[in-house]
């Protein structure tokens, strides 16, 4: 979406510094929402600051600040990959107290920089997957994202040619992050670069596929039921601290869900009528005009 927000403002003439901004009030907003949870508490030892609106906030403000002022997508490409090999070197290699042979859960650079500069509340006790160092890594994703979008933006029409490249791209990307595992194991915990290019193929192929379909085949109606969870998801995301929807969903359906006793279908039942409910809420927004703008 960068090209789209960002990048087409700067075409129109608004300046470097007011869109960076806009990137960054939009990255603090995105991280103070998910400190809210933990915040509203009123508890210190309670505050979690890593979180995944904090992952997402931060590698936002990296990735759209070098797409806003680095002109050149073969330079952009340069520092993606730049990025991602300075990640590895500096997990296997840069000396820390009590640095172990190998590489463990509880012994690496990203969770001794958890344990030492956030030390409240970490989602796993010795570590936490959202934390510190991680978000260059996770940029990278924002990064490809808005070349992605910029290629998609290119193109006047949506064209085949497009879906194609797209696709294409989204398994060169597996094979890399295939081909980068045997050095560097794919590993969402530690966001090495394998698991950054794994994840952002797969997010590709999925990509190419709804263009193609939707945009390029024009059958938009295949699509209908994701449009209202896309308009409104940090919404439906953040509501699930806000707003009591697990109590709804045991009101409604723990009943039934009882009446079997096998615990599979018992769960099944329950997640099913959990995201019955949330797309409800979101459909009704949708309806309304009604979206959480950050």
């Amino acid at each position: 979406a960068i090209p789209y927000s960002i990048l087409s403002q700067k075409e129109k003439g608004v300046t470097i510094q007011k869109l960076q901004f806009r990137i960054i009030k939009r990255s603090l907003i995105i991280v103070f929402i998910g400190v809210s949870f933990s915040l509203l508490k009123f508890q210190w030892e309670a505050i979690r600051l890593y979180q995944v609106l904090w992952l997402i906030g931060m590698s936002y403000l990296i990735g759209a600040s070098i797409t806003l002022h680095v002109e050149s997508w073969k330079f952009r490409f340069l520092i993606f990959f730049g990025v991602l090999i300075a990640y590895h070197l500096l997990i296997f290699y840069l000396p820390y107290p009590g640095k172990g042979d190998s590489i463990t859960p509880e012994n690496n650079l990203a969770a001794w920089l958890d344990r030492n500069l956030i030390k409240t509340n970490l989602a796993l006790g010795v570590y936490d997957a959202e934390g510190t160092i991680r978000i260059f890594p996770a940029a990278m994703v924002c990064l490809l994202g808005g070349l992605t979008g910029q290629r998609i933006k290119s193109y006047l029409q949506p064209q085949l040619r497009c879906g194609m490249e797209i696709f294409i791209v989204g398994l060169l990307c597996l094979f890399l992050g295939w081909t980068w595992s045997f050095s560097f194991p794919i590993i969402k915990g530690l966001w090495s670069p394998s698991y950054v290019l794994w994840s952002a193929g797969w997010s590709l192929l999925l990509l190419a596929i709804f263009y193609t379909v939707m945009d390029v085949w024009k059958l938009k109606r295949l699509g209908w039921i994701f449009v209202p969870i896309g308009m409104n998801s940090i919404t439906i995301y953040a509501a699930q601290w806000y707003l009591p929807l697990q109590d709804s969903r045991d009101f409604f359906f723990k009943g039934f869900a009882n009446l079997f006793e096998d615990l599979n279908i018992q769960q099944f039942i329950l997640y099913t009528g959990l995201i019955s409910i949330q797309w409800l809420l979101l459909y009704a927004l949708y309806r309304k005009n009604i979206f959480l703008r950050v």
